[in-house]
């Protein structure tokens, strides 16, 4: 993997803005995409915004005029969300065109591609390989990632779609720092599987039906029970489902599959729902001042979604815990 990022790397700056037009704007966006898009066209005013954090990036840019690119590689898979406008890109004999609402997998790695807009916003999310490979190692574990490769640019269902630009929609507004390690890994790991899940590659639609079989034998209670013990002694760690497998000495899809058919939910629900338990006893016996400060200490990092849980579970909000235990 370190030879990879030396090559890929992430987009060059944290946080980007720029507001301007004509060969000010051509040479910044080169800058920002860590390639030469070749942009044609007048270039008026181009806004450009970008909110990186660290193995991923949320983009917002805006181009008023007509322009077309014929762009090299970029270092790093690029998601369009078409905002306002329309855009088409092409790679080799695939062209792809969207307009507002839809989303379309522009570029990544090694796959050059061209295109044209007549004036557009968009929002484009950045995803490094590291990213994407440790979302790849939750499905097959050591999985090499030059052999990862997309069938279809465009989403395998219109709810597919929907599904990728909602997550998006609320990830980038809460996306955690890199100051919170274990959310931070858990975001990350979540936007990279919904890219999977969003469009056709040969990852999730190419698995041998002997592999299938075996998972399947390996589902046994006693792979969930090694996934308990192992997920009960290190609760605020960052857990990935291909961590949590490897300790179980099970694939990640065995692992998903015993969950499943053993308890009725996910490994990775589990590890939720452990972690919510260990927040309220950290609000009850006083070792965390604030919900915040509980709901941070073990991966919550979106307050709104936190607070939902904890009430579904526990049918009270986070606050009242705390305050009985003051009181």
């Amino acid at each position: 993997m370190s030879e990879l990022m030396a090559r890929r790397g992430s987009p060059p700056a944290v946080d980007l803005d720029f507001e301007g037009g004509g060969d000010e704007a051509r040479h910044w966006l080169d800058t920002a995409y860590g390639t030469t898009l070749r942009l044609t066209g007048r270039m008026g005013a181009v806004s450009h915004h970008r909110r990186d954090h660290g193995g991923v990036a949320f983009d917002q840019l805006r181009i008023d005029s007509p322009v077309d690119f014929d762009s090299d590689a970029m270092p790093f898979l690029v998601v369009v969300d078409v905002l306002h406008g329309a855009i088409e890109y092409s790679r080799g004999d695939v062209t792809d065109r969207r307009h507002d609402g839809g989303t379309v997998l522009a570029a990544g790695w090694d796959m050059p591609f061209a295109g044209r807009g007549e004036g557009y916003e968009v929002r484009n999310t950045t995803i490094t390989a590291e990213v994407l490979t440790a979302a790849v190692e939750d499905v097959v574990p050591d999985y090499p990632w030059e052999h990862i490769s997309f069938t279809s640019f465009v989403p395998r269902t219109p709810e597919a779609g929907a599904r990728w630009r909602a997550t998006v929609d609320q990830m980038s507004a809460s996306f955690p720092g890199l100051d919170a390690p274990l959310a931070h890994g858990e975001a990350s790991r979540l936007l990279g599987h919904t890219l999977l899940q969003t469009f056709p590659n040969n990852v999730l639609d190419g698995t041998p039906g002997r592999e299938l079989q075996r998972d399947a034998r390996d589902a046994t209670p006693s792979a969930v029970l090694r996934a308990q013990r192992f997920i009960e002694s290190c609760p605020d760690q960052d857990l990935s489902l291909a961590v949590i497998a490897r300790a179980c000495r099970v694939t990640p899809r065995a692992l998903q599959y015993a969950f499943r058919r053993h308890l009725g939910c996910t490994p990775m629900a589990y590890v939720r729902r452990v972690r919510l338990d260990l927040v309220r006893q950290s609000l009850r016996d006083g070792s965390a001042l604030t919900v915040s400060d509980g709901a941070a200490r073990f991966g919550f990092y979106n307050p709104g979604r936190f607070a939902t849980e904890y009430r579904r579970v526990f049918e009270e909000n986070p606050s009242e815990t705390l305050h009985r235990a003051g009181g």
